[in-house]
């Protein structure tokens, strides 16, 4: 009886062995396709919307309506490559102000 509680025990510990190798493997494998994808996607995209309007500069339209001698009001994007990582939007007046309107604002409470 001995015998069987030892081989019993012994096959255990062999089992739990390998479950915490194979857990080990898999963490170490997912930690590391986590990290390339990271990585991968971290890089600006060639050819992406964000990053041709970094690098071109925008172009001045002349514009109707628009205040200052026909002038765009637009703020121009700069074609030097930024080194910071965040996305950084310039984005454009309104090529004419809103309109006032007489009717009075929407109110809402909450309910239903």
């Amino acid at each position: 009886m001995r015998d069987h509680l030892h081989f019993a025990s012994a096959r255990r510990d062999d089992r739990l062995a390998r479950i915490r190798k194979l857990t080990l493997w898999v963490g170490g494998v997912a930690a590391a396709a986590s990290l390339g994808l990271g990585t991968a996607f971290a890089h600006a995209l060639p050819g992406h919307a964000a990053t041709a309007a970094k690098t071109t500069p925008a172009k001045a339209t002349p514009g109707a309506g628009s205040p200052g001698g026909g002038q765009s009001a637009a703020p121009s994007v700069s074609a030097s490559p930024q080194r910071s990582s965040h996305h950084r939007s310039g984005l454009a007046k309104p090529q004419q102000q809103p309109s006032p309107t007489q009717a009075p604002p929407v109110v809402s409470s909450g309910g239903s």
